[in-house]
């Protein structure tokens, strides 16, 4: 049961407003100011983006071998 809630906890930061709770948007926005200031707009929201999709990834793999465990 345990990996069947981690991946929902998954999908609900990558789909809903829980993006927006946990300041990911503030993260984004900041990016595009910083990038602003410097010219550099597409490297620090590209930036920006590969944090939160290392974040995914992460957290996938730590939900795969917890199904793994879970399953022996």
């Amino acid at each position: 049961m345990v990996p069947l809630l981690l991946t929902q906890a998954i999908v609900l930061f990558q789909d809903t407003s829980l993006v927006y709770v946990i300041s990911l948007a503030d993260f984004f926005r900041t990016a595009t100011n910083m990038g602003d200031c410097d010219g550099t707009t597409v490297e620090m929201v590209l930036f920006a983006g590969a944090c939160y999709f290392v974040i995914c990834v992460v957290a996938s793999v730590l939900v795969k071998s917890l199904q793994k465990k879970v399953a022996r």
